[in-house]
């Protein structure tokens, strides 16, 4: 299984204090239990360990198991999403999650490849990963990750 332990946040690398390690031990940041490093791409290849963390006071996801931050509201893309429970939304980037077996799976827009997505702390699955789309229309969502919202909470701010 491929460890994703934390945030693929390299598609906004400007102005989130998430991105810039210089704002992670910045005293004006509070410092979280909440740790996350970037994989060097969005693709269940490789992972590094560069952490930062993530200011309490930020509108995350969580895993609604066991409470562990999964993505921050930063990252959201879209709320117009089905997973197999009902209401999803794609996200840009996820944290403290790994992924599984890379497989076919058809979906209500064609056959995708994906990977489940689990949380790193209690193996639930929340979702997946577009690993790669069937034609040109729906390439925007490789790379990017489908959160079930039955499947997370929403806490901080919300």
């Amino acid at each position: 299984m491929f460890d994703m332990t934390a945030a693929v946040f390299s598609r906004r690398q400007s102005s989130n204090a998430v991105n810039s390690p210089s704002s992670a031990t910045s005293s004006s940041t509070k410092k979280s239990k909440h740790a996350s490093s970037s994989p060097t791409s969005g693709m269940p290849t490789t992972a590094s360990l560069d952490l930062h963390y993530l200011p309490d006071d930020k509108p995350v996801f969580a895993c609604h198991s066991c409470s562990k931050v999964v993505a921050l509201q930063d990252e959201l893309v879209s709320k117009a999403f089905n997973g197999r429970s009902g209401r999803a939304y794609l996200m840009n980037s996820t944290i403290n999650t790994s992924l599984g077996k890379i497989e076919e799976r058809k979906l209500l827009t064609g056959t995708h490849t994906v990977a489940d997505l689990l949380c790193a702390s209690c193996k639930e699955s929340l979702g997946w990963m577009y690993i790669k789309a069937p034609n040109g229309d729906q390439r925007y969502k490789e790379g990017r990750y489908i959160l079930e919202a039955a499947r997370i909470i929403k806490e901080n701010n919300w």
